[in-house]
C-alpha cells in the first residue's frame, strides 16, 4: 500500500493536531495515522502524466510556478541550479513551488527541460459556493419544510436505520479549515495545516465547518443537525488560500493519514498537474475522492471534478457531483458535462435565500459579507447555522453516504463504492447516464439496501403506556407512551401525535404532545362521568414511516 512520509523541508511544515489538543512543538514530520479502517487493496502504482504544453509568459504574471520533476531528480536542487527560489516542497508528489520573474518561468516552460515533467503557474481557486443562506424535523416557516430538508430528501434518515456508520471510517476534507461547533463535538479525528501560513486549522471563513457539518454532524444527540455519514469522523486539511499547491498537499496529507474518502468542495481556475498527481496518489491508495462540479451553469465541470469522474458514466475511483433542487431537478447553476457522476441536493429552489442547511463557526466571513443572500440563524446555546447553495454542499452529502456504505462492507474498493452510489441513484425508469444529471440523484436508502440486500422500512414503536391517576370526574388525565424508531433511537420530533378519547362512545377533546422520546395525550374527564367507560388511543405517524398506536381503557370511579 502506498504510504509516504511527509518530509520537513525547513521551509514548510504540516502540523497535525486534534481539536482541543496541542500541536507538537515544531510540527510533525509525518501526519499521524488516524485510527481508522484502512482502504482495501490499492489500484496500483502512481501514474505520472507527461507532455504538458508550454505556457504563455502572461500565465506566470504572479511570478510563481510549480515544477514537476522527473524520477530521480531532487526538485529543490534543480530549482537552485536553475536560479529559482523554492517556496514550497511537495515531496510525495515529486514537485516544488518556486518563484522567479514571469519571463524566466515562461522561458523554462518553453525549454522542455527533460528533468521536468511540467511547469505550471500556481493556480488560484475558490470554494464552490453559491452565496445563499439558514434541522431534520423542525419546520422552517418560510419553506414549510424541515430546516435540514436535504437529510430526508435523499433517504439518509431511512438509511441510518440500517447502517449506523463507523467511527473508524474517516472522511478527509480539504477546505477552509474547521472550528469546534456543537454539531461536530467528538467527530473531528484530526486537523492539518501549513504552519508557515496558519497557526492552526481554525476556520474563520465558515465554508469548511459548514461542509464538515453536512458530512459528520452528531446524530441522535437531541441537538442541531444530523450528519450523512452516521458515526464516521472527519479529518480536515486547511487549504487557505485555495491554490493548487495547498489542495495537492491536502490530498496527499489526508491520504497518508488513512482517510477513506476525501471531499473537495473547491474549484480551481484551471487544471493543475500537481493536483492531478495528488488525485492519482489518492486513487492508488484506494481513497475515494468526491469533488464539487462547479456553479457556473455551464456544459463542462470545473477542475478538479473534471479529473475525478469517469467519462460518460464510466466507473472511476472518484465522483464528480452536481447539485439538484428539492424537486430532484438539476439546479440551474450546476455545471454539467461528460465527467458528471451524479447529483445531490444543493439548492432548495430558485430563491437566493434558501439552499442547504449547515453549521457555522463563531466567525464565518464567507457568510457575513453583507450580500443579500447572507442570512444567519442563531439558535439555542448560540449555535449558528445558515442556508447556502452550491455544488459545494452537494459533494459532502455524497461523501457522507459513501462513508456510510463503506461502514457496512469495508472490503469494497473505491470504484465499487462509487458505482453503488451511481447505480442506486434516482432517475427516470429505463434511463441511464446523461451529461446533464449523471446517473441521477443520490439515494442513500437505495445504496444501503443494495449493500445489505434488505429493504429498509422506517417504523415507529410505542411502548410502556401509562395512564395517570386520579381518574375521577373533573380530573386532568395524561396517557403517556415511550416513542422510538425501529432502530432503537428515541423519537424526539419529526412525528405527529394523534389522540382518540371517547367517554361512553362520545368523543372527548384532548391535547397532544411529543417530546423527550415520549408521546402524550392529555384530557379532562367530564363532570358527571362517574361510572363511565373511557376508551383511548395514542397514535404516532411520520412521513415515509410505518405508524404505531397504543390503546387503553378504564372506568371512571
Amino acid at each position: 500500500m502506498l504510504r509516504r512520509a511527509l518530509a520537513v523541508t525547513g521551509l514548510v511544515t504540516v502540523v497535525v493536531a486534534t481539536i482541543g489538543g496541542r500541536a507538537a512543538a515544531g510540527g510533525q514530520t509525518r501526519p499521524a495515522a488516524l485510527p481508522s479502517v484502512l482502504p482495501p487493496t490499492p489500484l496500483g502504482g502512481m501514474t505520472w502524466t507527461h507532455g504538458q504544453p508550454p505556457f504563455a509568459g502572461g500565465a506566470f504574471a504572479g511570478g510563481q510556478a510549480v515544477l514537476g520533476v522527473a524520477g530521480g531528480i531532487d526538485g529543490a536542487e534543480l530549482a537552485h541550479t536553475l536560479g529559482l527560489r523554492v517556496t514550497e516542497r511537495l515531496p510525495g508528489l515529486r514537485a516544488v513551488q518556486v518563484s522567479a520573474s514571469a519571463a524566466k518561468l515562461a522561458a523554462l516552460a518553453r525549454a522542455r527541460d527533460p528533468r521536468l515533467r511540467y511547469v505550471e503557474p500556481v493556480i488560484r481557486g475558490s470554494v464552490a459556493h453559491v452565496r445563499n443562506d439558514p434541522l431534520t424535523w423542525e419546520v422552517d416557516p418560510a419553506t414549510g419544510a424541515p430546516w435540514e430538508w436535504q437529510f430526508s430528501a435523499v433517504g439518509v434518515d431511512a438509511a441510518l436505520s440500517a447502517a449506523r456508520g463507523d467511527p473508524g471510517i474517516v472522511v478527509g476534507v480539504v477546505d477552509s479549515g474547521v472550528s469546534p461547533v456543537p454539531d461536530l463535538s467528538g467527530k473531528i479525528a484530526g486537523t492539518y495545516w501549513d504552519k508557515t501560513l496558519h497557526p492552526s486549522a481554525a476556520d474563520v471563513i465558515g465554508h469548511g465547518t459548514f461542509v464538515s457539518s453536512i458530512i459528520a454532524a452528531r446524530n441522535d444527540d437531541g441537538f442541531g443537525l444530523a450528519g450523512f455519514c452516521g458515526a464516521c469522523r472527519i479529518a480536515v486539511f486547511k487549504a487557505a488560500p485555495v491554490t493548487d499547491v495547498q489542495v495537492a498537499e491536502g490530498i496527499r496529507t489526508l491520504t497518508d493519514a488513512h482517510v477513506r474518502v476525501i471531499n473537495l468542495s473547491i474549484v480551481l481556475n484551471a487544471p493543475s498537474q500537481a493536483v492531478t498527481d495528488a488525485l492519482g496518489y489518492a486513487a492508488a491508495a484506494g481513497v475515494l475522492v468526491v469533488a464539487a462540479g462547479g456553479n457556473e451553469g455551464g456544459s463542462s465541470l470545473d477542475f478538479p471534478a473534471s479529473a475525478v469522474g469517469g467519462a460518460n458514466g464510466a466507473a472511476a475511483p472518484g465522483l464528480a457531483v452536481g447539485a439538484s433542487d428539492r424537486t430532484g431537478r438539476r439546479a440551474s447553476f450546476s455545471n454539467s458535462g461528460p465527467e458528471l457522476s451524479l447529483l445531490a441536493p444543493g439548492a432548495f429552489d430558485a430563491s437566493c435565500s434558501r439552499g442547504i442547511f449547515g453549521a457555522l463557526p463563531p466567525v464565518a466571513t464567507d457568510f457575513e459579507a453583507g450580500a443579500s443572500c447572507s442570512v444567519i440563524v442563531t439558535r439555542r446555546g448560540g449555535a449558528r447555522y445558515a442556508y447556502a447553495g452550491g455544488t459545494s454542499f452537494a459533494a459532502p452529502e455524497v461523501a457522507g453516504v459513501a462513508a456510510l456504505v463503506w461502514s457496512l462492507k469495508p472490503s469494497l474498493t473505491s470504484v465499487q463504492v462509487a458505482s453503488i452510489l451511481e447505480q442506486t441513484a434516482t432517475r427516470p425508469a429505463g434511463s441511464g447516464w446523461t451529461p446533464a444529471t449523471g446517473w441521477g440523484v443520490l439515494d442513500a436508502k437505495a445504496a444501503v439496501e443494495s449493500v445489505t440486500g434488505k429493504t429498509i422500512t422506517d417504523a415507529l414503536v410505542l411502548s410502556d403506556l401509562r395512564v395517570s391517576r386520579p381518574r375521577g370526574p373533573g380530573d386532568r388525565v395524561r396517557a403517556t407512551v415511550q416513542a422510538g424508531w425501529n432502530d432503537g433511537t428515541a423519537v424526539v420530533a419529526g412525528a405527529k401525535v394523534a389522540c382518540s378519547i371517547t367517554v361512553e362512545g362520545r368523543r372527548l377533546g384532548a391535547s397532544a404532545h411529543l417530546g423527550g422520546g415520549s408521546a402524550r395525550c392529555s384530557f379532562t374527564l367530564p363532570h358527571g362521568s362517574g361510572g363511565a367507560a373511557v376508551v383511548g388511543a395514542v397514535s404516532l405517524t411520520a412521513p415515509g414511516a410505518t405508524g404505531a398506536s397504543a390503546s387503553f381503557r378504564f372506568r371512571v370511579p
